[in-house]
């Protein structure tokens, strides 16, 4: 091909704002750039909607949904209804997710074009600062000239030894997703969140489930009672968890797996599930043409405000480490935009709710109890098992508790942790007080209808202050 003839398929563009990554964090920055009367531009090389909407959070929590109805319909007749049990029917369970995945993505792609963001699907390289080349999978190549640079380019699985990914059978999260059909026998890699929600609804599903996990519990970032209330119920599931242990070689026989672990147990599995953590997206995006900085671990380095040491280049979500949750990278992108924007807004992590989604489901923010204690917080814990509940009797979902950590000096929520019923909304309750600087008076004064789940939350508050009603 001729000089001219290349030239002639590069296309020139301009914006205010380049964004890199069309998931959570860039579409939280892209939509609030363009109300702010930014002209924006996204680079997508995939999908939209990022991992949490095509491999991660919403698949994910599609499948949850119907594992928990299985488990629901079995007990069924402790509420008086006779019902035969159920039998899923994968395909349809995974075109369901399919479809609700397609929907949203439409539904974004819609809100990106009613607020005249550009979406450009290929791969960007910042090629300097202030210059995006994008090429296109019609291989195009495109060159933006752009004030300002967003990068939210995520995060990927990641591996560990014996492992690796490109080997047939041993998969991560979309591989799991893209399962055509339920696996006889599944060995999960990795206890923490990503591990313990796939062990919980492929084990509803039907499949062996074995869990191993290097640390001496699963869901180690959660309290240790959770934690073992969760391990509990597992149990009982019938899911083998190995805990303190790896695997430390592993041999195929036919397309099984045949693992031997440093305890020198033997575990074979039809599919291998890596879920150890993930790592940055951070290379083969131009860091090195712009010169921005990267910590040892290959996460970009930002400040407060959220900008790299490169002027007018910023970065949020996963690739910045921290809280890798969809709802932090979209606020994170939401305030770098207001940021570029003229404004000067600081992003805080104080009260930053999060959720598990298993057995039971787990709702968390703020401090618990150790980590009060480091900060020199000295604290009342309110506790109300939801055993005492009168709306949990009538659903029958008696287990589990929620816990309100306060100041016993100021009054001040330092945190909550919830397991059991509705936990996932119900931290939110929490949340809310303690952004707008509630006492824990004036949520344990909080007059709360009878009989619902969130009564639990004013329980457990008055707890704190020593005047629980119900407990």
């Amino acid at each position: 091909m001729t000089g001219k003839g290349v030239f002639s398929n590069m296309s020139i563009k301009k914006a205010d704002l380049v964004v890199l990554g069309g998931g959570p964090g860039g579409y939280g920055a892209s939509m609030k750039a363009s109300k702010s009367g930014l002209t924006t531009i996204v680079v997508e090389k995939d999908n939209i909607g990022g991992v949490c909407l095509n491999c991660g959070c919403i698949p994910t929590k599609t499948l949850y949904h119907i594992a928990r109805t299985i488990d629901e319909i079995k007990k069924a007749a402790t509420l008086g209804i006779d019902v035969s049990l159920p039998k899923l029917d994968f395909k349809k369970a995974v075109s369901r997710k399919d479809s609700i995945i397609e929907m949203q993505r439409r539904a974004l792609e819609s809100n990106y074009k009613k607020n005249n963001i550009e979406i450009i699907k290929g791969a960007g390289e910042i090629i300097a600062r202030g210059k995006v080349s994008v090429k296109t999978s019609g291989r195009q190549d495109i060159e933006i000239e752009t004030k300002n640079i967003i990068i939210a380019t995520g995060s990927s699985a990641s591996a560990v030894e014996p492992f690796d990914l490109s080997e047939d059978g041993i998969i991560e999260n979309s591989g799991l997703l893209s399962l055509e059909e339920v696996p006889e026998s599944l060995l999960i890699i990795g206890g923490g969140v990503i591990g313990i929600e796939a062990a919980y609804i492929f084990s509803s599903f039907g499949s062996s489930v074995t869990v191993i996990e290097i640390l001496p519990r699963i869901l180690s970032t959660e309290d240790e009672e959770i934690s073992k209330i969760i391990f509990d119920l597992l149990k009982q599931k019938g899911i083998d968890i190995f805990v303190g242990s790896k695997v430390e070689n592993f041999r195929k026989s036919g397309k099984k797996f045949i693992c031997t672990t440093s305890m020198g147990d033997e575990l074979t599995a039809d599919k291998i599930l890596m879920a150890v953590g993930r790592k940055p997206n951070s290379t083969g995006i131009g860091i090195e043409n712009a010169g921005i900085n990267l910590d040892k671990d290959g996460y970009i380095k930002v400040n407060s405000h959220l900008e790299t040491n490169a002027e007018g280049i910023y970065a949020v979500g996963d690739v910045i480490g921290g809280f890798q949750l969809a709802h932090v990278a979209s606020e994170e992108g939401k305030i770098a935009a207001e940021n570029i924007s003229g404004k000067l807004k600081e992003i805080s992590y104080d009260v930053i709710p999060w959720t598990v989604f298993t057995a039971l489901e787990i709702g968390a923010v703020g401090s618990n109890e150790k980590q009060a204690g480091k900060k020199n917080i000295k604290i009342y814990t309110g506790m109300f098992p939801f055993s005492s509940s009168g709306k949990a009797y009538i659903t029958g979902e008696t287990g589990g508790f929620i816990k309100i950590l306060s100041n016993s000096e100021t009054g001040e929520i330092v945190g909550a942790r919830m397991i059991g019923p509705r936990a996932s909304d119900l931290i939110h309750e929490v949340a809310v007080a303690m952004k707008g600087e509630l006492l824990i008076d004036d949520l344990a004064s909080t007059v709360h209808a009878h009989p619902t789940f969130s009564e639990a939350v004013m329980e457990a508050a008055e707890d704190c202050i020593g005047i629980a009603t119900y407990k």
